[in-house]
């Protein structure tokens, strides 16, 4: 099986530990869509402060993650040099991931030491990961019953279920 072809879209994804349709809170001024894709236009404008339904998103791969085997992991059944792309995060280590051949909706990825420090730390890390390139847009409702799409990442409050400050998305 090849690779799934980019931009590969994860439907109904969040991406992220603890992230939430429900209702959010916008963190500043937000325009709202008609689409997620590219050809899109304007169909309302939320204002800081407003609230909305989080009714469900699209994670879009445009270029995957890759982690890079540092040494053998028998129990994956990975060896030193191999190569694994990364889809869409689900948190905690677990991510969508393609590699010889197949490809895993959630895949355990705990052994990879990740950019900026996450991930893996110290002497036991069995590979190294380096981040792709993504996009998150949410199909939200607004409290004057319209429905469109948002760019969802750091946009508003109440994304993450187990955030004190309920800040979410990457």
């Amino acid at each position: 099986m090849d690779a799934p072809a980019l931009p590969y879209h994860d439907w109904n994804a969040c991406p992220f530990e603890g992230c939430a349709y429900r209702q959010w809170t916008a963190r500043k001024p937000i325009v709202v869509y008609d689409t997620w894709k590219a050809e899109r236009q304007s169909v309302a404008k939320l204002s800081q402060g407003e609230k909305v339904v989080g009714l469900t998103g699209v994670v879009t791969t445009i270029r995957p993650g890759v982690v890079r085997m540092d040494r053998d992991l028998p129990e994956a059944g990975l060896e030193r040099g191999d190569t694994i792309l990364i889809y869409t995060n689900h948190g905690e280590g677990v991510s969508s991931a393609w590699f010889k051949g197949r490809f895993y909706p959630e895949f355990d990825l705990s052994f990879a030491r990740g950019p900026a420090g996450w991930g893996c730390q110290g002497v036991h890390c069995a590979g190294t990961y380096t981040d792709g390139k993504y996009s998150w847009w949410a199909r939200v409702k607004t409290r004057r019953g319209v429905i469109g799409w948002v760019a969802a990442a750091g946009t508003f409050d109440g994304q993450d279920l187990l955030a004190g400050n309920n800040h979410g998305g990457r």
